[in-house]
Formats: structure tokens, sequence, C-alpha cells
């Protein structure tokens, strides 16, 4: 867009909405937005398929991450059965991808998956962080190492999260460092090259851990950038600026800050059973380290909590009060921003779901899936072997609902 086009929408974007541009020290321009442009709307879920479920043929696992490819096949990453399980548009289970091992196409660990750019799928294990490629039929092709080879001195990688949008390989990784009384984490965000070499990192934060004295701060154990990030179709890279601040920082795909969109914002408090969950997983964690480790636990969530832009440059915004004072058959709410970072209106998804429960993902293409058991199955894919959650119901069997999204 011309510079001067810019500048026309985002003057008569602060006249209709109460926007602030500003510079920072920096000079990076800070979108300040303090209400919406347009009133609130409400759109519907509408199902194109299922699989998964009390009564179905297809035996889901854990199941939160997911891609597609330009046919409109969905690709569902089971971390449990260490499989990925291929939907056709129409809701037909066309094959399953890899499976558990260490031979060609498989994996041990794995936690994201993603469409590349010569058509294979690639299934990034979690330690030693790499990406296992496997074709569309299920041929193995190869392996990329994450971050280049790991060794005592250079460090173990493990990376958790993975995207391939608009040109940018979005990973995110953490190299850890032994030293003699502890070790040494540093977690980032990161463009690849095709190849698996580390081109831009966007975002950085370390932490050290000494053996004898060890605490463990969730905040610098889960950096913000982890929490939630997104690729636009553009290759532009989407992260929050802070864990308990409304500040969303947009970067080039070569590395350069471009902007930062802000919201006025004020966080709640963690619920009860919120503490509960996460307590369970530091106590699992306590049971298979030696030494006596102290913790220290946000009393409230990220502000963000996940991010999508849409094919449209659209920004989606789920934050720590989406479910909050939600109207009758809505599961949870999204700030909406245009591509410029202009917060446009408050946008209501009616559906069938529970957001204590289940989950939704947007796919690149614009459909979205409803994760029936997402927050117990993100829960339940850590590597702690069984950990008491303390739900006093049982959960249902993982179902997948495939969707439009329509007003």
């Amino acid at each position: 867009m011309p510079r001067a086009t810019y500048a026309a929408v985002v003057a008569i974007s602060i006249l209709t909405t109460g926007l602030i541009l500003t510079p920072s020290a920096a000079d990076v321009p800070r979108v300040k937005n303090t209400k919406a442009a347009l009133p609130p709307r409400t759109v519907r879920l509408e199902e194109q398929w299922r699989v998964g479920g009390e009564n179905s043929d297809l035996l889901l696992g854990t199941i939160t991450e997911a891609t597609t490819d330009p046919e409109g096949n969905v690709y569902l990453l089971d971390t449990q059965m260490c499989h990925v399980e291929v939907i056709s548009p129409q809701g037909e289970h066309l094959r399953t991808l890899s499976r558990e091992g260490d031979g060609p196409g498989e994996v041990r660990r794995p936690r994201d998956v993603v469409f590349l750019p010569d058509s294979t799928i690639g299934l990034l294990e979690l330690f030693p962080a790499k990406l296992v490629k496997v074709a569309l039929d299920g041929e193995p092709r190869g392996s990329l190492i994450v971050g280049g080879e790991s060794s005592p001195q250079t460090g173990f990688m493990a990376a958790s999260q993975c995207s391939h949008r608009g040109g940018t390989f979005l990973i995110s990784g953490t190299r850890s460092v032994q030293s003699e009384t502890g070790q040494e984490r540093v977690m980032y965000l990161a463009g690849l090259a095709d190849g698996g070499e580390e081109k831009v990192r966007f975002c950085e934060s370390t932490m050290s851990l000494v053996f004898e004295k060890l605490k463990f701060v969730e905040r610098e154990l889960q950096p913000i950038f982890h929490v939630a990030s997104a690729v636009g179709p553009d290759g532009r890279v989407y992260t929050p600026q802070a864990w308990d601040w409304y500040a969303i920082e947009v970067f080039a795909p070569d590395g350069t800050l471009e902007r930062v969109i802000e919201r006025e914002f004020e966080n709640r408090k963690r619920t009860p059973q919120e503490l509960q969950r996460i307590n369970a997983l530091y106590d699992a964690s306590d049971r298979n380290t030696p030494y006596k480790i102290e913790r220290e636990i946000e009393p409230s969530p990220p502000v963000i909590a996940a991010l999508h832009v849409d094919p449209e440059g659209r920004l989606w915004v789920l934050h720590s009060r989406s479910d909050e004072d939600c109207p009758a058959g809505v599961m949870q709410a999204y700030d909406l921003f245009d591509p410029l970072g202009v917060y446009q209106q408050q946008v209501f998804v009616a559906c069938d779901g529970d957001p204590e429960f289940d989950g939704l993902t947007f796919l690149s293409d614009g459909r979205v899936l409803l994760i029936k058991g997402y927050v117990l199955a993100g829960l339940a894919r850590t590597d702690l072997g069984s950990v008491p959650l303390g739900e006093e119901e049982e959960s249902a069997p993982l179902e997948i609902i495939c969707c439009s999204l329509a007003s």
C-alpha cells in the first residue's frame, strides 16, 4: 500500500475509533486502540464434517495441532499415537501418515505438523529438535535438523511449534546448555531456511537454572512468544509483547519490527481450576527431579491466549477474557483487527463448545476446527506420564468437527 494511502487510512481510523498512532523510542509505530470501529457481531460455525467421538470408527488419541494443503485436505497430528490422520474436504479418512519409531519417516515425540512448499508434510519432533518429512502418500522424505546439530558444547535443541506460510518458516525453539551448577536456556522464535538453518531471530529470552536451588518461574519457563504466535499470508510474524499487557508485535519476514498493536485491557485472575491444573503439572515434574524445587505461578493468565491471521490479513486475537459475558450459544469472543492493526470489532463465535474443555483451531484457508476435549488433550501431551488433574468427570473421547464461518 502506498505511504499516502496508509496515512489516510490511519487518519480516518483515529477519527472513528479513538486510535492513536505514536512512535516508540525506536521509532516503531504503536497502534493504540481505545474502542472498536464497529459494533460486535456473531458468526456461527457450520459443520462440514466430524471425526472421532464415541461412535466413530477412527480412534483418536491426543490432537491439538492440525494443518491443511491446497486441496483442502486436513492433517491431524496425534501426539499420543505418533502419527497424522489425513481427512478429505468431505470428511473421508484417507490415510495415516508416519508411526512411532526411530526409522525413516517415524517419530517419537511429535509436537506440531506443517505443510511444506515441496508438498511434503513435516512432523516436528520435540527433542532433539528436527522436522521429519513424509510425502503425501506416506513415503519418508528425510528430515531437517532444527537449529544445527546438538552437542554438550553448543547445547541441545528442543522445539515445540512450527508453521510455514507466505515464505516464512517459523519455529519456537529452546537451546539448553549444561554448566557445572545447572543449565542455561535460550528460548526463541526464529525464521528458518528450507534446509532448517536459522535465518532470522524475531524474539528470545534467557534463563538460568541452578540445580541445588531450583526455582521454576512460570513466565520464564514459558515465554509469551511461545504461548501465542502466528504467521500471516504475506509471511509477517505476529507475537505478544508481554505476559500481562495487550500488545502484539508485528515483524516483517526479515525480522524488522514494523509496529506494535495495543488495546486498552484489564487482565483477570486465574480461576481455582486453572491454578489446580497448572500446579498438577508442576507437581508431576517435581516427582521426576531429585532436587527441592520452588515455584512461582502467575496469578493471572497471559493476556493473549492465541493469534490467527486470516486469508485477508486480518488479525484474530483470543484473550484471557474471551469467554466472559458471552451471549447464549456463544463459545468465546475474538478481537478482530484489520491489516493495519486497527481494532474493528468483537466477534462472537457461536457453536456447541465449552471453553473450559474445548478449543478452536483456525486453519489457514479460513475453516475452523472445533476440538472437543482440546484443553485436557493439551495438558496430557506433556512427557510427565500420568498427571492427575483432579477433574470430577471422566473426559469424553476426543472429537474433531471441521466448520466454516457463517454470519
